[in-house]
């Protein structure tokens, strides 16, 4: 595993994990919440490192294309069905670095 999946799997479990804290106290459930702020950021940043090393990866392209998406929907509608692209997008993000950007060559 490289050292860019670990820290994916880092950013994909930090909010699972404080998350099934609040089974000792309900008041994690936001810093959980807060947390995937962390996770966002990660993936963003992650996904913008790879894309200098790879940027003809197709994968990658519509990621930061829809990450772009994403945030100008944000600014500009109300919440309606938005809310389901963050998770969907961290899910992406990690079969992008677990299946198509780092395996090895035959």
């Amino acid at each position: 595993m490289t050292l860019i999946q670990k820290i994916n799997c880092f950013a994909i479990g930090l909010p699972i994990t404080i998350a099934a804290l609040a089974v000792f106290e309900v008041g994690m459930l936001s810093f959980a919440l807060l947390s995937t702020v962390i996770t966002g950021f990660l993936q963003v940043s992650i996904a913008l490192v790879l894309f200098i090393n790879h940027y003809r990866n197709r994968h990658l392209q519509a990621y930061l294309l829809l990450c772009i998406l994403f945030f100008s929907l944000w600014f500009t509608m109300d919440w309606g069905w938005i809310w389901a692209m963050p998770p969907s997008l961290a899910l992406y993000m990690t079969v992008i670095l677990h299946y198509i950007v780092t395996e090895k060559p035959q």
